[in-house]
């Protein structure tokens, strides 16, 4: 944004500073000073002159011989445009003179020239060399008798122009400072970086000037708090004056008509956008509401834009004029017929104007200050400094304003605690500094003590200040923060690793361990690869990708099954036949509607992992390969290592078509609502054959968040080794084949007293010949030891038969074998 100094004066004393000296506090106050930029007239040594005399070339068909009055003398300058008549005044260029080359646009200096055997004694000049746009519209030169009355001969042109050398500021406000976006909100800066006097107080209407001839409403109340509409009529469209638009340009906005340069001019004052209807045009009524399907609407620039829903539109009854903080429609436009005038200034919400600005691919000055945020209670004010305009620049008369909406904005007050500012910056700045630097920013002091004073936020600075550590930062960036001194913390701590973090550490560690790679796979995947894998997931509570680039992108995995097999795929397609895998990674399912404070969504953290071929990758030795109880290992070694194989039992897994029927388990945590926490076993044989894998492929995935839940922290105890040996026992017997080994694993731990149990192991299972259909034999290994003696065989043989009888007691057809 461009801020002109001369401008900036009218509001703040500027005549002992200088542009640079400016620029860098500015800038150390956080509002970046991009550039400083000296503007002026383009040329040099330019007079008004008249064309006395044209004449033929010589020499030359399309060259003419142009004799000028220059006041004091004539000269004779030879001449190629084809717009020029004798009686003209136009700009006259001497030996000497700088201008602009029309190619390059570069500043060059006039040096005696013969032009086909003629000397020409300077030239007359083209807006272009001038530097100046939008003059005249025709092209050749610039003819000044057409714009100027009265026009002394040998005027300087600069004078005639009235162009005056003004410093401009590029500066760069940031995205939560929208009262930086006006003149009125640097000059504030200014005035409180250097403690000067800021001469600036809103306009106020000394009288009533409601009217009922016209109708305001407010149908969308989210996109628009506050909708201002001034009535002018009888006013005359002209060129706007030449301090104005030297103000306007020198601002980079071009000037246009005064109707215009006075809605752009408010504009960069106030910083409130304001939009000019052709009142003749609207029917008596205007409404903020939203487009409606399919709607559309031609704006200024002659674009027919489609609108959506986010659209916040300006409409009659009958059609849409405008999109609401903007753009205008070209069907409601003010042109040279206009003579009543509705003058729109409103309040369009943050948020929404810059969706709505999104929605129809534009963005505008406007719209630039309203996603800012535009002080509401400066909307009327600015509305009335227009009008105050129109009246005195283009003869209007006011006809009352038609508003609706509330522009105030609930009080806000903050305490400023002292202390707190030494706390915080670590240097002592005076409490009479620090309300004096408040009160220049405009916030203003309700009461003091000696510990803390209490100020009124202002309404321009209601979006960005909200708590105490605002102030202090106000406080801090006008005081400079070069004068704080640089301090360290006085109390130091140290980082620490959270327990949860040390136990994925561990658990990382145990599968590099075992010989697995880590991979890391995308949390998009499709429905393609669910399908191909046989994997279900509830498409209900999919989180999907609105614009999704292919069909294998387009939702957040439910599992990450099938991630983990298209790595073997791709893996097992190149020859890499030898595999373990294992990654941790996040699932994602819809539980709910999104609100401010929750997304609806939930993540789970998850643990999976492939495992196929020959992973000790034996040469010359036949290795065996991985099967069911390698992968079964590998989990039970994770539970054993968090301390949870007393609460994870493995049990009967049907529900997982990938899987083999009768080569998987499911892991389910014991509680008052036992729960199902992860999986293992082996590829289905169909889904094998479908990918061409020729080898077994053993997968697991188990739900890491809740064995993490799970996990009891405690501090590990060592205790010494017993003295007394450990007796071993082996016990067989033959049951039905659908007892499991935990069942009977159980009963044996119940059996023993539980200072003798020192642990027991299946070392044998056996079907065949010699054993009835439907049994099986299973021989268990006891071990049993006294800490404190050494175990008798009386000892030994009681806890056996306490042993035996409980088997016998608990398992039905248990029969014991010699």
């Amino acid at each position: 944004m461009k801020i002109s100094l001369e401008w900036l004066n009218e509001y703040v004393d500027l005549s002992d500073l200088t542009p640079e000296q400016i620029a860098h506090e500015l800038t150390m106050s956080g509002l970046e000073v991009e550039e400083i930029e000296k503007t002026g007239p383009k040329f040099s040594n330019i007079r008004t002159a008249q064309i006395k005399l044209i004449e033929q070339h010589p020499n030359a068909d399309k060259l003419h011989l142009v004799t000028v009055d220059i006041g004091s003398e004539t000269k004779t300058v030879v001449c190629g445009a084809q717009n020029i008549e004798e009686g003209q005044i136009i700009p006259y260029a001497s030996v000497g003179s700088k201008v602009l080359d029309r190619k390059t646009g570069e500043q060059f200096e006039l040096t005696p020239a013969k032009i086909r055997g003629i000397e020409s004694q300077g030239m007359l000049c083209s807006q272009d060399e001038l530097g100046l746009e939008n003059m005249q519209e025709e092209d050749g030169i610039l003819i000044l008798n057409r714009l100027y009355k009265d026009i002394k001969l040998g005027e300087p042109l600069e004078k005639l122009l009235q162009i005056k050398e003004d410093i401009v500021l590029d500066v760069a406000p940031t995205a939560n400072r929208g009262d930086e976006m006006s003149i009125i909100g640097v000059a504030r800066e200014i005035s409180a970086i250097f403690n000067k006097k800021l001469n600036f107080s809103p306009l106020q209407s000394t009288r009533d000037n409601s009217t009922d001839k016209f109708k305001v409403e407010i149908l969308d109340t989210e996109g628009c708090k506050y909708y201002s509409v001034g009535l002018l009529n009888d006013l005359t469209i002209k060129p706007s004056p030449d301090w104005m638009q030297r103000r306007l340009t020198a601002c980079g906005v071009r000037a246009i008509n005064n109707v215009v340069d006075i809605t752009n001019y408010v504009l960069l004052e106030y910083g409130c956008p304001l939009h000019a209807f052709d009142r003749d045009k609207l029917n008596g009524y205007l409404c903020v509401r939203r487009a409606h399907e399919g709607e559309t609407i031609v704006t200024l620039d002659e674009i027919e834009r489609k609108t959506t829903s986010d659209t916040v539109l300006i409409a009659t009854k009958e059609k849409a004029v405008c999109v609401g903080g903007v753009f205008g429609g070209a069907n409601s436009e003010v042109d040279e017929n206009t003579k009543n005038l509705a003058l729109e200034a409103a309040y369009f919400t943050p948020a929404q104007n810059r969706r709505s600005a999104r929605s129809i691919g534009y963005r505008s000055e406007a719209s630039a200050r309203y996603e800012r945020g535009v002080d509401i209670e400066m909307v009327k004010p600015a509305l009335m400094r227009a009008m105050q305009l129109m009246v005195e620049l283009a003869g209007a008369k006011v006809d009352g304003i038609v508003e609706t909406g509330d522009n105030k904005l609930p009080e806000k007050d903050i305490t400023l605690r002292f202390a707190q500012i030494k706390r915080m910056l670590g240097s002592e700045i005076p409490s009479e500094k620090c309300i004096e630097i408040l009160g220049n920013l405009g916030f203003e002091l309700l009461g003091k003590n000696e510990i803390a004073a209490k100020f009124k936020v202002p309404s321009f600075r209601m979006v960005d200040v909200y708590r105490e550590i605002d102030l202090i930062e106000e406080i801090s960036r006008i005081y400079g923060y070069d004068k704080i001194d640089p301090t360290l913390p006085k109390n130091t701590q140290s980082p620490e690793i959270t327990e949860e973090s040390k136990i994925c550490k561990k658990i990382h560690n145990m599968f590099l361990g075992a010989g697995f790679y880590e991979t890391v796979t995308s949390s998009l995947v499709g429905a393609p690869v669910y399908k191909e894998f046989s994997v279900k997931y509830d498409d209900s509570k999919a989180v999907k990708v609105c614009n999704p680039q292919s069909e294998e992108h387009t939702m957040l995995r439910q599992s990450m099954i099938p991630s983990i097999l298209n790595v073997v795929k791709t893996n097992i397609a190149n020859g890499q036949k030898n595999l373990r895998l294992f990654e941790t990674g996040r699932t994602y399912f819809v539980e709910g509607p999104a609100d401010e404070k929750n997304t609806g969504v939930t993540e789970k953290r998850m643990l999976a992992g492939a495992l196929t071929g020959d992973v000790s990758c034996g040469s010359w030795i036949k290795k065996p390969e991985t099967d069911f109880y390698t992968v079964k290992g590998i989990v039970e070694n994770l539970l054993i290592m968090l301390g949870l194989e007393n609460r994870v039992q493995l049990r009967e897994c049907k529900d997982k078509e990938f899987l083999h029927p009768g080569k998987c388990a499911k892991l389910v945590m014991l509680g008052k609502q036992p729960l199902e926490v992860g999986f293992f076993g082996e590829v289905h044989p169909l889904l094998k054959d479908k990918e061409k894998f020729q080898q077994n492929v053993y997968l697991f995935e188990i739900d890491l968040e809740e064995l993490l839940k799970a996990v009891h922290i405690s501090t590990v105890k060592y205790k010494k080794l017993p003295q007394f040996p450990e007796v071993q026992r082996d016990l067989a017997f033959i049951v039905p084949e659908n007892v499991s080994c935990d069942e009977i694993s159980r009963i044996i731990k119940k059996s023993v007293k539980n200072t003798l149990f020192n642990g027991e192991e299946l070392f044998d299972v056996y079907q065949g010949e010699h054993i009835e259909n439907g049994f099986k034999s299973m021989a268990f290994r006891i071990k049993l030891q006294d800490k404190e003696a050494t175990l008798t065989d009386e000892a030994v043989e009681e806890q056996m038969n306490s042993i035996r009888n409980n088997l016998k007691k608990s398992v039905a057809n248990l029969s014991f074998r010699e």
